[in-house]
């Protein structure tokens, strides 16, 4: 049987039994067959109470707690599920949908959260249509490359191209926005951990959308710079619903100084290669979303001098010129971090743009515009008055 199925009720612990409540009501179905589920088990503790079990791919992990699954039930009525995660904590608010594509947050007044513990008790209501419930929005590989396909259909000037394998030996695609004369480029990494989908799926996209949008900046910059984009960096653990890792229980974000897993080396590998074809890499952005978002990790004061200026210029164009206020936080370069790679092999300023776990989905989407906008402007004038270092 595949690790995705349909968890029937447990009648204590009588695995794929479904149970019928006092009432008589017919059984409930937790359903976890679908990309990017996770849902350990389900047991009935009272009528109309269940308790769901949420374990992580593998130990240790970070406190990034994902569950996703659909829930019916034959006739109309409210329940209680309280979510267990073992050792680790509830996080997220969780987001409710019955088509997965249109999600709204639970009401507060529906979760109550056991912070001595860690679990959440939710108020449901369940019918025979089909209620998702997840921890954030629902991004499966079979989404972010739907939402690529407008972009190498049209008129974009955009290939995409196979760059290597992920640890699961299933393709991992960049996005190449590339013009022979041009030596210039940019790098975009997405969705390295699964479950940070504000910044790593939201915000990435509005990022990339502004950056190929019809704006004189946007057309300007698309000119004078290459793009090349790896949307899903990790689309094995996105689809196995894993709270933070590749296929291999590997932490992608701190294999950049090792590059053990076949994710991380394909990046390594791609950059590399257009680097020895004459492109020389000016800036990139690894998207990520942390409970403390928005904020950006950057270079250390001491790094900093070392480059074209790019990233402080680039925060005071937006402080200027937008209601937005960034939050810029150092980070030592030592750590093995995708945006540290960048700088330590190329010398080429990067930041981890991070957003909020719960920051509201509009407001996600316009930063991310604003911050593109702002970037190609403060990257064309650099290049302009050739300050690159080199």
């Amino acid at each position: 049987m595949s690790a995705k199925y349909i968890i029937t009720v447990l009648c204590l612990a009588t695995l794929m039994v479904a149970c019928k409540p006092e009432n008589g009501n017919a059984d409930m179905v937790f359903d976890t067959s679908f990309k990017g589920a996770r849902l350990s088990k389900v047991e009935n503790i009272g009528e109309k109470k269940y308790v769901g079990y949420v374990h992580p791919e593998s130990e240790p992990v970070n406190k990034s707690p994902w569950f996703a699954f659909a829930v019916t039930s034959k006739v109309k009525k409210n329940i209680e599920l309280r979510l267990e995660y073992g050792t680790h904590k509830h996080r997220y608010i969780p987001k409710l949908s019955t088509d997965k594509v249109h999600w709204k947050p639970m009401e507060l007044n529906k979760i109550k959260v056991d912070t001595t513990l860690g679990t959440a008790t939710l108020l449901l209501e369940v019918s025979p249509k089909k209620l998702y419930v997840a921890a954030q929005e629902i991004e499966t590989s079979v989404d972010t490359y739907g939402w690529m396909k407008k972009y190498v259909d049209g008129d974009y000037g955009v290939n995409l191209k196979v760059a290597g394998k992920t640890a699961l030996n299933n393709a991992n695609y960049v996005l190449e926005h590339e013009k022979k004369d041009v030596e210039d480029f940019i790098v975009l990494v997405a969705r390295q951990h699964p479950p940070e989908i504000p910044g790593g799926t939201i915000g990435f996209k509005s990022f990339y959308e502004t950056v190929f949008s019809s704006s004189e900046t946007a057309k300007k910059f698309r000119e004078k710079f290459n793009i090349y984009t790896f949307p899903l960096l990790n689309p094995d653990g996105a689809d196995k619903g894993n709270w933070r890792h590749n296929a291999n229980g590997v932490d992608l974000n701190r294999d950049w100084i090792d590059f053990t897993q076949p994710e991380t080396k394909m990046v390594r590998q791609f950059v590399a290669d257009k680097v020895e074809q004459g492109g020389k890499i000016r800036f990139a952005l690894d998207f990520h979303t942390s409970y403390s978002g928005p904020y950006m990790l950057v270079l250390d004061s001491i790094n900093e001098t070392k480059t074209s200026g790019v990233i402080p210029k680039w925060i005071e164009t937006i402080e200027s010129t937008s209601s937005f206020k960034v939050e810029a936080r150092q980070r030592s370069q030592e750590l093995p971090y995708c945006y540290n790679y960048f700088f330590n092999t190329y010398v080429a300023e990067a930041v981890t743009y991070e957003e909020g776990d719960e920051i509201n989905r509009d407001t996600i989407r316009k930063r991310a515009s604003v911050y593109a906008e702002k970037l190609m402007q403060t990257l064309l004038e650099k290049q302009k008055n050739n300050a690159f270092t080199k």
